[in-house]
């Protein structure tokens, strides 16, 4: 039996369409898998099934009957719950208050019924196998798998039927992920139904009935038996072989031949456990070094330990040859290192201030006299040099920064750091959210400020992206770097994603 069939879903974010005509259903008694890279749309179309988001077009049916899933109370009610990668608790609460906070169970009086609430949940609990004196403990003080495992008595305490797993095991040690499989395994024999996100692939063949391939919104594949699936193929199907563009914008000129000998930033054993782990590469002038791998793989966290917001426990970092030690981002900034983060909404502009105040926002001291006047002449200047420069369109540099689009919020980011003195200029997912477009304008952005000189560092979760601008290619997998490529033309998408995904020996890096 079906529990849910969605049909020819559209979603799109502004420019962005993040499900094109997708179809994918679950059915009773069965483990069906979505896979795809960060950004294939695996969430949106999750989010959709929990009534999070409305499709912009499509059908859902439920149980054969069309059906609207207009909020997340909605699908509770239908019997769907959803455990998501980071656990959502109330960490000061105890774990079977957790548990009943949404309905709690009350005496003839009013008061909240613990002993009740204790009996109702104390099946759950021998059945998961989770010992019964969690339930006084608080939440916050439990192991991240108690914390899942918690979630999914939750779910079963309420009657849920169908269960969606996103990312489980990513948190997870391997004995934890063992006795995880061991749970799916009894829903699936409960006749309830799961859908199971991961981006590692080779747990796919071990719990998953059905396969479906997400690639860029779209369905790229399907497999009706896990038992047949080839990961081979599989890797080809997520990496978007004979489907996507993997080409470089323009020829480097570092490729040439370029400053190859001439090393701007060096980095050594760069560690900061859990987020990653003795970390090595180097930056030549000139150059663009891109950093891929999933969600979690420590990419960001290691970016932000060289600009002094995260600073890592052990470290040798060297900036044209000398040795710094980098405490501050005001710190990394002075010695002419820059950083673009991945959410510009919250890290990034400043919301309430206008184009020209964000444009000039890192350079502001040298635009100013006796240390506190503001030059307002030299601000527009400046302004109105990368508003042209960028081509960033907009009715004047004067406007609120909300008033531009995605892709061009993005490039007054950008010009905020081309107006400083940088030597090296990290990228954290540059064009995420932004049409294709002004995307390929940033790729051909990035090759520019290369060949003049500086060192740029691309963060991204978009294979296609990494491959068109980077010279030499990092790939990170649970905080280590597990594989070197160097960008010649010659290097296949699908052993770039192969080792994001997958467990691969380091002894046969590329």
């Amino acid at each position: 039996m079906t529990i849910i069939e969605l049909r020819h879903i559209y979603k799109a974010f502004g420019g962005t369409q993040a499900l094109y005509d997708v179809s994918f259903d679950i059915r009773a008694g069965e483990v069906h898998a979505l896979v795809g890279e960060n950004g294939a749309g695996k969430s949106t179309l999750i989010k959709i099934i929990m009534g999070v988001l409305q499709p912009d077009a499509g059908e859902i049916y439920v149980d054969g009957r069309l059906t609207t899933i207009s909020d997340p109370q909605r699908a509770r009610h239908l019997g769907f719950a959803a455990v998501y990668q980071e656990p959502l608790i109330y960490p000061y609460l105890t774990v079977l208050e957790n548990m009943f906070v949404a309905n709690p169970i009350l005496t003839k009086t009013g008061n909240i019924d613990v002993r009740a609430m204790r009996e109702k949940a104390r099946p759950i609990f021998e059945q998961l196998g989770i010992p019964e004196n969690l339930m006084e403990m608080p939440a916050g003080q439990l192991r991240l798998g108690d914390q899942q495992l918690i979630l999914i008595a939750t779910a079963l305490l309420h009657n849920t039927r169908l269960l969606i797993f996103d990312e489980p095991t990513s948190i997870l040690s391997a004995t934890e992920t063992e006795k995880l499989f061991g749970i799916i395994r009894l829903l699936r024999e409960s006749n309830r139904g799961v859908a199971y996100i991961s981006h590692r692939l080779e747990e796919i063949t071990e719990i998953a009935d059905r396969v479906t391939v997400l690639t860029d919104g779209k369905v790229a594949g399907h497999f009706e038996s896990a038992s047949n699936v080839d990961l081979p193929t599989l890797f080809q199907l997520v990496a978007g072989v004979g489907i996507r563009e993997f080409q470089t914008v323009s020829p480097s000129e570092f490729r040439r031949g370029f400053s190859q000998e001439d090393v701007l930033l060096e980095v050594q054993n760069l560690d900061n456990p859990p987020y990653y782990f003795d970390v090595s590469w180097q930056l030549h002038r000139g150059e663009v070094v891109g950093f891929y791998g999933q969600v979690g793989s420590g990419r960001s966290e290691m970016a932000l330990g060289i600009f002094g917001s995260m600073r890592p426990r052990k470290s040798r970092i060297l900036l044209e040859g000398k040795e710094v030690k980098i405490d501050t981002p005001k710190h990394a900034i002075s010695l002419g290192i820059g950083y673009l983060p991945e959410d510009r909404k919250t890290q990034g502009i400043f919301s309430f201030q206008s184009i020209r105040e964000n444009v000039v926002s890192v350079v502001l001291p040298r635009l100013t006299w006796l240390a506190s006047h503001v030059l307002k002449g030299k601000t527009v200047e400046v302004a109105e040099q990368f508003k042209n420069s960028l081509r960033i369109k907009l009715a004047s540099i004067n406007d609120q920064i909300l008033s531009l689009s995605g892709g061009g919020q993005q490039k007054v980011m950008l010009a905020r750091w081309l107006a400083e003195r940088l030597k090296v200029l990290i990228l954290d997912e540059p064009t995420r959210g932004i049409d294709v477009g002004t995307k390929r304008e940033f790729h051909r952005f990035i090759r520019e400020t290369a060949n003049k000189g500086l060192g740029v560092v691309v963060i991204s979760s978009d294979l296609p992206e990494v491959l068109a601008v980077a010279d030499t290619i990092y790939v990170m997998r649970q905080g280590r770097v597990v594989a070197k490529f160097h960008n010649d033309g010659s290097v296949r998408p699908e052993d770039v994603l192969r080792y994001a995904v997958s467990e691969v020996e380091q002894e046969s890096l590329a």
